[in-house]
């Protein structure tokens, strides 16, 4: 686990370890000193799993009796700051509740796939997991009424620019879609409107429809909810992971959990996951919580490990990057290199790089001359326009853009 990692970093591994895996036990503390314990809230807030070390810190306190003792100075700022957590959390499985009332009200299919939704079904517990907004899969026909009753609910969309024609935006057969998701931003809230898990230039292959006919319940607040099944949510978990380069643990915790909580068809996963092109990324994550955490994995997992020699060059990147204890998110290139290795074929290149140019409309030329959807495609005219007509206000807001926090 980490062995070169600082023992403040290790020893918020060994206890969302504790907290994550069933059965799990804490190991022994080291006897190198007394953690900087400052340093450890802070590495817990920074991979959010606070809640996590909170709940290992407690089983290892039971455990080692006198021979660990945490200060009560720092059980009191934990537990302060997760009841706050839980309190937050419980705010937004209550919003959830009634947008998804609200959507199925006026048809809109729609599964919430990570925030207290993935919490229940991943931790039984709609509190666990730490979340900034709310994510729903929807269906890409049933986007603007979401995003009509998201606005009729006081949520605003974060793009600044009314909503001339949602089809402009979501583009179309020959045209690259101009946004990846749709933020709104409400009072108390935010929601992201998603009609796929990845994006033109990391697409994951299985259609909404296709998670939509194999959906699965869930109890979040004692209401039943639909949540993805349970091989799929393994599948968007590893590739949500992998498409981050997976630098926070608590994406490394979710797909944990969730290995925990899958009865599975291991072969079955392992062939669907090859089919939708997302096997390597599926044996990443496998890889990085045996390395990780010290997870036992299946037999099937383990021989299909043992045949693929990219997964462990992978590992090395992921861990020697975790190691730092508070690493920086990757930059564009560094993901788009890791997404490419990760991919179980180079052929996946070819799009990317053809998606992943510059050349593509973008979010300014929408700002720029709002079209409706079937002019979609005159934005590539209206491209270079632009350029030329660009003043340096333009730029210097375009420069300022940051790159939303990923959940």
């Amino acid at each position: 686990m980490l062995t070169e990692a600082e023992p403040e970093l290790r020893l918020v591994l060994n206890c969302t370890r504790t907290a994550t895996i069933t059965g799990a036990s804490p190991e022994p503390p080291t006897r190198d000193g007394t953690p900087d314990w400052d340093r450890v809230v802070e590495l817990a807030r920074y991979h959010g799993v606070v809640q996590l070390l909170y709940e290992g810190l407690e089983a290892m306190a039971r455990k080692c009796g006198d021979d660990f003792t945490v200060p009560e100075a720092v059980l009191t700022r934990l537990s302060s700051i997760v009841q706050g957590k839980q309190m937050r959390n419980l705010a937004f499985t209550t919003e959830l509740q009634q947008i998804l009332k609200r959507f199925e009200a006026r048809g809109v299919r729609a599964i919430p796939f990570k925030g207290p939704a993935l919490s229940a079904a991943a931790y039984d517990d709609a509190t666990v997991r730490e979340y900034n907004d709310l994510d729903l899969l929807v269906h890409p026909e049933d986007i603007p009424v979401a995003a009509d009753i998201l606005e009729e609910r006081g949520y605003e969309w974060h793009g600044g620019t009314p909503r001339l024609d949602d089809a402009a935006l979501l583009g179309g057969p020959v045209t690259k879609a101009i946004v990846h998701e749709y933020e709104m931003r409400g009072p108390d809230f935010d929601v992201e409107l998603r009609w796929r898990v990845g994006d033109a230039e990391r697409p994951f292959s299985i259609p909404f429809s296709e998670l939509w006919d194999h959906r699965d319940t869930v109890s979040v607040g004692g209401q039943p909810l639909p949540a993805l099944a349970q091989p799929d949510r393994l599948l968007v978990l590893a590739f949500h992971g992998t498409k981050h380069r997976w630098y926070l643990l608590k994406w490394l915790c979710d797909f944990v959990a969730a290995l925990e909580s899958t009865e599975a068809d291991w072969p079955h996963v392992l062939a669907r996951a090859r089919e939708t092109g997302v096997e390597r990324n599926l044996l990443l994550g496998a890889a990085l919580a045996h390395s990780v955490f010290g997870y036992s994995l299946p037999a099937p997992i383990l021989d299909r490990l043992r045949t693929d020699s990219r997964v462990s060059e992978l590992v090395e990147d992921v861990v020697e990057s975790l190691a730092a204890g508070t690493p920086e998110a990757p930059t564009k290139f560094e993901a788009a290199r890791f997404y490419l290795t990760a991919s179980d074929s180079m052929t996946a290149l070819v799009p990317f790089l053809l998606l992943y140019s510059p050349l593509h409309p973008t979010y300014s030329e929408y700002q720029f001359y709002p079209l409706p959807g079937p002019l979609h495609p005159l934005y590539y005219v209206i491209w270079p326009l632009r350029l030329l007509l660009e003043t340096p206000q333009w730029r210097r807001q375009s420069s300022e853009e940051q790159l939303d926090e990923p959940t």
